[in-house]
């Protein structure tokens, strides 16, 4: 009965493969959550201050000029009353939207929701959190690869030259994708949430690979 000759050194290298695979899945997520973090908190004020802005415009716009020469005679009827103080509500109120101070409010508002926009243009939060989600999900596919490699292995054991074949492939789309990563790089915090993140699913090496 012939026996499987060992092939610690390529199942070393997929280990350490699929350890670096999982590393950048954890930073390129951190990212995304960045990005996607920085495009609502950008995005939310744009929205709420040009429905501010909006209102203010459409409520001085609709305002009527006083009618010169004609009086208004009050009918005196039951809900009297009531119709003057919302009348007078209503009157306090469109002052209030008209005032001075709420017109130079909207001009600060109006151009804050512009700068805020500029930014969300020039940076593209959205479009670097979706690169950076299929970069991560790319690493994820990768390092499932790798994982169900060595478990295969374990169970039907490879010859050693099927084994470097299969790193050669596995090394070959992992460049690809660390050169497709490029157009969303990462920080130092995303790395660290990376290493500090906790273990779904705990993971039993294969003899023969590094601790």
């Amino acid at each position: 009965m012939s026996t499987v000759p060992p092939a610690d050194g390529a199942l070393a290298l997929i280990e350490e493969l699929r350890i670096d695979a999982k590393l950048g899945k954890g930073k390129h997520f951190a990212a995304s959550d960045r990005k996607l973090l920085w495009h609502r908190l950008c995005g939310i004020p744009v929205i709420l201050a040009n429905l501010f802005v909006g209102i203010v415009l459409l409520n001085l716009q609709g305002q009527a000029p006083p009618t010169s020469g004609t009086a208004s005679i009050p009918t005196l009827t039951a809900s009297n009353s009531n119709a003057t103080s919302e009348s007078t509500a209503t009157g306090e109120l469109r002052a209030f939207l008209s005032s001075d101070a709420l017109a130079l409010l909207s001009i600060v508002l109006a151009f804050s929701a512009a700068s805020l926009s500029g930014v969300q243009t020039f940076f593209n939060f959205y479009k670097s959190f979706e690169g950076h989600r299929a970069i991560g999900n790319r690493y994820t596919h990768l390092s499932r690869q790798c994982k169900a490699l060595q478990q295969k292995h374990r169970d039907m054991p490879f010859d050693p030259k099927i084994l470097w074949e299969h790193y050669d492939n596995l090394i070959a789309e992992y460049n690809k994708i660390n050169i497709d990563g490029e157009a969303f790089p990462t920080s130092s915090s995303d790395l660290k949430k990376s290493l500090n993140g906790p273990v779904l699913s705990p993971y039993q090496r294969p003899a023969g690979t590094p601790s």
